[in-house]
């Protein structure tokens, strides 16, 4: 793929986090982590500021960073949650549940957080107007959300893992652009082809043409057209939708 431009949004990012730890101690944040693409990335943008900032590496073992697994996980988001320990030299604490009520529980547990570092952008659900510091809504646990990522393309984010050299979950080379639980995520139908065999294949996830299209493998099976029960595409449902590399389709 063509690299995008990332200097100016690491930047960005890299004073948003500066910030946040000129407001709050280390332990008094957190990093929301769910094996994707986006929290990886800004795990890997936290751990160089806060080796920056202390000059020793031994700072990142005190950053808390809070897998939360979700419900019917990939077996590939557990490992690389094992690689990110390994890779990082860090300790994920591991909670499960659904976000809300994960999200009390947390703070329950460990009475010094007041900030929450996520890797949320501008073009999820529901988060084109947040602002890169600010506390959540008064129906969920108080706390400062801290998004450093809000200004990323789908692009950028994809830039930055391939020209750094960033760990990423295997799923990702298998055309799944956003990952949710085993009930709800396919590979994403805009990088299926056919390969020399006749059989549909799919494209990693960095070769997707347009980005509001990265979603496309997300909903539940009742809405996933063609999906079997391992929630995977049925091939005979992409025939019509399948061009053999199509240039269109990748970048």
């Amino acid at each position: 793929m063509d690299f995008e431009d990332i200097d100016t949004v690491v930047n960005e990012s890299e004073e948003i986090i500066r910030e946040c730890f000129k407001e709050f101690q280390i332990d008094e944040v957190f990093l929301s982590f769910n094996g994707g693409k986006d929290c990886t990335v800004l795990l890997d943008l936290l751990i160089n500021v806060l080796d920056n900032i202390k000059k020793s590496n031994g700072t990142r073992k005190n950053l808390k960073i809070v897998y939360i697994r979700t419900k019917g996980p990939f077996s590939e988001i557990e490992s690389f949650a094992q690689t990110v320990e390994d890779h990082y030299d860090v300790k994920l604490i591991v909670m499960e549940g659904e976000m809300k009520t994960t999200l009390h529980r947390i703070l329950e547990s460990d009475s010094k957080l007041k900030a929450c570092f996520m890797g949320t952008r501008r073009s999820d659900p529901y988060s084109e107007d947040l602002k890169f510091m600010q506390k959540t809504d008064p129906n969920w646990p108080q706390i400062v959300r801290v998004s450093p990522l809000l200004n990323w393309s789908y692009h950028q984010i994809w830039s930055y893992i391939l020209k750094r050299k960033v760990p990423y979950c295997s799923l990702y080379d298998r055309g799944y652009t956003s990952i949710g639980s085993i009930h709800n995520t396919s590979p994403n139908p805009a990088l299926a082809y056919k390969d020399k065999h006749g059989s549909i294949s799919y494209h990693p996830a960095w070769k997707l043409s347009d980005p509001s299209l990265e979603r496309a493998g997300r909903g539940s099976k009742t809405s996933l057209n063609g999906r079997n029960q391992n929630g995977h595409t049925d091939s005979s449902t992409l025939e019509n939708n399948v061009c053999s590399e199509k240039k269109s389709d990748i970048v």
